[in-house]
C-alpha cells in the first residue's frame, strides 16, 4: 500500500481550538464521506485486545452533528479505535471535538487517512474525486498535489482508478490485481475493462471464480500492457477517415482534440510514445460506421442497394456479420459493368473502409468463374468438425491412459526396466552410434591422450548373460576421474558425439573368447593382429 505521506504545513486545514472528552459511543456516527471503505477484521481483533489492555492512548476527532440533536456527534477521524472500541465491549472513548464545515471534514478525512501505511489505493481515489466534487473550483489536480507533496501524475493517477468497473474494484480490493494492473485497465473503456480482466486470468472463466480462488494469480503487468496494444489500440494515423473532421461523428467530435487520444493526454498515458494512439475501438468503429453510411446514401439516391463488403476471411472473423460479404464470397472487378451480376459495394473495414468498389458474387459467372473461391459447404463444416470432435477424444483418451499408466508406475525403475528402455534408445540411435565410433576414432589417431586409453572388460550381472563394459581412464575430458559404466546406460554428463559404445552383446557362457574379439573397436582389434 501507499507509504506515510508528509502534507505541507502551509496548505493545511488551519487550527480550530477543540476540547478532549469521553463520549459514550452510542452518541457517535460514523461519517458517509470517509475515504476509508476496507478494514482488516483482524487487525481490528488485534486492535481490540489492545484497548482492552491499555484504552484509547490517542482521541478520536468528532464535529456536532449538523441540524441533529444536541449531544450527538459525527466521527471525523479515527475510524478504526472507533469501531475497535465496539469490539472491546467499551462504552465510551476519548474525542476531540471540533467546528468544522463539511468541505474541511473531507480534506482532515482525506489527510489522515494518507498519512496511514495500509490505505487503500481506491479509498485514497475516492477520497480526492469527493474532494474536487465538492468545491470542484477551490480543488483540482495541482492544489491537490501541493497539498499532499505529490506530483500532478500521481494525483491523476489515482483519480483514474475512480473510473474502474464494478468487477475490477471486487478484484483490486481483495488483492488479486495490484495498482498497476488496475491503473492498466483503468484507462480502458468499461467493455474493454472486463476484457482486459479476463484476460489477467485467462484460465478462469467468471470474474466469481477468480475472487473464490485464493491462489489465483494475474499475469504481469507486462503481458497486460502488450495485449493492450495488440487488442484495444488503434492508430488514428491509418485510420480512413479525416482525425480532424468534427462533423463525421458530432457526439464524439474531433479526434485531435479528444481526451482518449494518448497525445491529448500526457497525464494519462505517460509512457506511451507514440501520441495518435485511440483507446477506444467503439469510438472508431462508430466514426468508420458514419463513413460507410455516407458514401452509401448517393448510391442509395440512385435507387441502388449497395453491398457491404469486408476484405477479411470469414473464418478470421470472430462475430460474422450476416449482412457482410467476406473475402471468398464475391469477386472483385475492375469497372462496372464486365458481366450483369456486377454490383456496387462498399468496403466497412480496414484501412480501406468507405471505398467504393463493384464486385460479382456469382460462382457460375461466365466471365469471373475462373477465379476460384472455394468456401466450404455446411454439410463440409459440420463433417470437419465431427473430425476435430474425434481428434479431440482421442487425444484427451490417449492423455488419461498415460496417466493412469504413470500413476502405477513406481517413482523409480527397476535395473531391468531401465536397461530395455536405453537399450531400445541406442537402437533408434544405429546410424548415429555407427558415425559417432568413426569419429571417435579419427580423434584417437590424431591424438591418443586426448580421450585415454578404452579396454573393454566382462560383467555377469546373471548366469548366461554377458555385458560389455567401457572404462575410460583420466582425461582433459572428464576432469582426470576414471568412468566406467555398461554400455545399455548413457550418463546425462557425457555427451555422445564425443563417446559412443556399443549395444549389449548377449551370448552363451562358453563363447566368452568371440564376444570379447567382437566387442573390440575395428582399430583396437586391427592393432592386435599386427
Amino acid at each position: 500500500m501507499n507509504s506515510a505521506i508528509a502534507v505541507n504545513a502551509s496548505n493545511a486545514v488551519p487550527f480550530v481550538p477543540s476540547s478532549v472528552q469521553d463520549i459514550p459511543l452510542n452518541r457517535i456516527q460514523e461519517s458517509k464521506t470517509n475515504p476509508r471503505r476496507t478494514f482488516d477484521e483482524a487487525k481490528l481483533a488485534e486492535l481490540a485486545g489492545n484497548i482492552r489492555q491499555h484504552g484509547v492512548l490517542q482521541p478520536v476527532l468528532v464535529r456536532p452533528l449538523l441540524d441533529g440533536k444536541d449531544g450527538f456527534f459525527e466521527l471525523v477521524a479515527g475510524a478504526r479505535r472507533y469501531r475497535a472500541s465496539q469490539l472491546a465491549k467499551r462504552e465510551t472513548i476519548p474525542a476531540s471535538v471540533r467546528e468544522l464545515t463539511d468541505t474541511e471534514c473531507l480534506e482532515l478525512q482525506l489527510i489522515e487517512n494518507l498519512q496511514r501505511a495500509d490505505v487503500h489505493e481506491l479509498d485514497e481515489a475516492r477520497g480526492y474525486a469527493a474532494l474536487m466534487q465538492l468545491q470542484p473550483d477551490t480543488y483540482t489536480v495541482e492544489t491537490l498535489a501541493e497539498k499532499i507533496g505529490r506530483s500532478e501524475k500521481y494525483v491523476y493517477a489515482r483519480l483514474r482508478l475512480t473510473h474502474l468497473a464494478d468487477e475490477v474494484q471486487q478484484a483490486f480490493y481483495v488483492g488479486k490485481l495490484t495498482v498497476a494492473h488496475a491503473f492498466e485497465i483503468a484507462r480502458l473503456q468499461p467493455e474493454d475493462q472486463r476484457r482486459a480482466l479476463a484476460e489477467c486470468f485467462p484460465t478462469y472463466r467468471t470474474t466469481a471464480a477468480v475472487l473464490q480462488d485464493k491462489k489465483a494469480e494475474a499475469v504481469t503487468v507486462r503481458s497486460l500492457r502488450e495485449w493492450i496494444e495488440r487488442e484495444i489500440h488503434l492508430d488514428i494515423s491509418h485510420a480512413p477517415f479525416d482525425a480532424q473532421d468534427e462533423q463525421l461523428l458530432p457526439a464524439a467530435g474531433s479526434c485531435a482534440a479528444c481526451p482518449k487520444r494518448t497525445g491529448n493526454n500526457p497525464l494519462l498515458f505517460p509512457e506511451v510514445r507514440q501520441k495518435s494512439i485511440c483507446t477506444d475501438r467503439a469510438c472508431y468503429r462508430a466514426k468508420v460506421e458514419a463513413l460507410v453510411q455516407i458514401r452509401m446514401k448517393p448510391l442509395e439516391a440512385k435507387g441502388e442497394k449497395p453491398l457491404r463488403v469486408s476484405h477479411a476471411p470469414a473464418w478470421q472473423t470472430k462475430k460474422p456479420q450476416p449482412d457482410v460479404l467476406y473475402e471468398g464470397q464475391y469477386r472483385r472487378i475492375a469497372k462496372k459493368g464486365e458481366c450483369p451480376q456486377t454490383k456496387a459495394a462498399v468496403v466497412v473495414d480496414g484501412t480501406e473502409a468507405g471505398t467504393l468498389l463493384h464486385v460479382c458474387r456469382d460462382e457460375k459467372c461466365p466471365v469471373h468463374a475462373r477465379e476460384t473461391r472455394y468456401q466450404p459447404t455446411p454439410q463440409e463444416r459440420a463433417a470437419r468438425a465431427k473430425e476435430l470432435l474425434a481428434e479431440r477424444i482421442e487425444k484427451q483418451t490417449r492423455i488419461r491412459i498415460l496417466n493412469l499408466i504413470r500413476q502405477k508406475l513406481p517413482a523409480t525403475l527397476a535395473r531391468p526396466d531401465l536397461e530395455m528402455a536405453a537399450l531400445d534408445y541406442f537402437r533408434r540411435l544405429a546410424m548415429t552410434i555407427t558415425v559417432g565410433s568413426a569419429a571417435c576414432m579419427r580423434g584417437r589417431r590424431r591424438n591418443p591422450k586426448r580421450l585415454g586409453a578404452a579396454r573393454p572388460s566382462i560383467t555377469r550381472p546373471s548366469p548366461g548373460k554377458l555385458f560389455a563394459k567401457w572404462t575410460f581412464t583420466s582425461s582433459s575430458a572428464f576432469s582426470s576421474c576414471a568412468l566406467s559404466f555398461p554400455t545399455s546406460i548413457v550418463p546425462d554428463s557425457i555427451r555422445t558425439n564425443r563417446l559412443r559404445r556399443i549395444p549389449t552383446l548377449r551370448v552363451l557362457p562358453h563363447d566368452t573368447k568371440s564376444m570379447r574379439e567382437k566387442s573390440l573397436p575395428t582399430f583396437e582389434r586391427n592393432s592386435r593382429r599386427t
